[in-house]
């Protein structure tokens, strides 16, 4: 039985490789980690509007990334 995390790691490998991409940028000191962009929350992580722009992120805490994943589902 397939797990739902591998099964979403098997249907988006660009999103896999944007991930990929930014992680290692971040670690060699090319992109630093940045707040909140809604709140200034300190604890923000990255959110990828276009995943063939893997550098290009916006810095979000959980709870508003989670609610631009909630409205690009619900329109």
């Amino acid at each position: 039985m397939t797990s739902p995390a591998t099964k979403w790691k098997l249907a988006n490998p660009k999103a896999i490789w944007a991930q990929q991409a930014l992680r290692s940028a971040l670690k060699r000191g090319l992109i630093i980690q940045e707040p909140c962009k809604e709140c200034g929350a300190l604890d923000a992580e990255a959110h990828h509007p276009d995943y063939d722009k893997p550098l290009c992120v916006d810095w979000l805490c959980r709870l508003h990334h989670r609610h631009v994943h909630m409205k690009a589902r619900t329109g």
